[in-house]
């Protein structure tokens, strides 16, 4: 993140790889990984633990995840920051287009359109919902700010 001239911070756009790992990342931690192995993450994302250790050398430097080297790696708060957005935005594209739009669930447009929303059209979304708990797949849905004002 970075200040704007308001004095406003606003977000750095991550690359869609960035969020993928961080996204696959929470995945295993929501299955009880606190620790993740790199035999974990390169084949949940289909690559060569050469190629995951790179990139999560470079997530750590970015200050994303705590990588520890012939141990495991995990998200730091700002990397579940990031991946609970990029869940949440998948999780809600698949209730959408199951109960809604009564689609089956095409995980490729789902993973495409994952990276581009806004919060604020993730919310949007969550409230037309009427703000699921859970996705088609059972997945819980993490809250978002809509949520949270639908609570009070």
């Amino acid at each position: 993140m970075a200040d704007d001239v308001t004095g406003k911070v606003k977000e750095v756009k991550l690359s869609e790889n960035v969020e993928e790992y961080l996204e696959q990342l929470l995945v295993f931690e929501e299955n009880g990984d606190t620790l993740v192995r790199i035999s974990q993450v390169s084949e949940g994302l289909g690559i060569s633990p050469p190629s995951a250790v790179q990139m999560l050398k470079k997530l750590e430097a970015r200050g994303l995840v705590n990588y520890r080297r012939r141990e495991g790696v995990q998200l730091t708060e700002e990397g579940r920051r990031v991946a609970t957005q990029i869940i949440r935005n998948h999780r809600l594209i698949e209730t959408l287009m199951k109960t809604t739009l009564e689609k089956d669930v095409d995980e490729n447009v789902v993973c495409g359109l994952e990276h581009h929303m806004t919060k604020e059209f993730a919310d949007a979304i969550c409230t037309l919902l009427n703000h699921p708990r859970t996705c088609p797949h059972g997945n819980q849905i993490p809250g978002g700010e809509c949520c949270t004002r639908k609570n009070r």
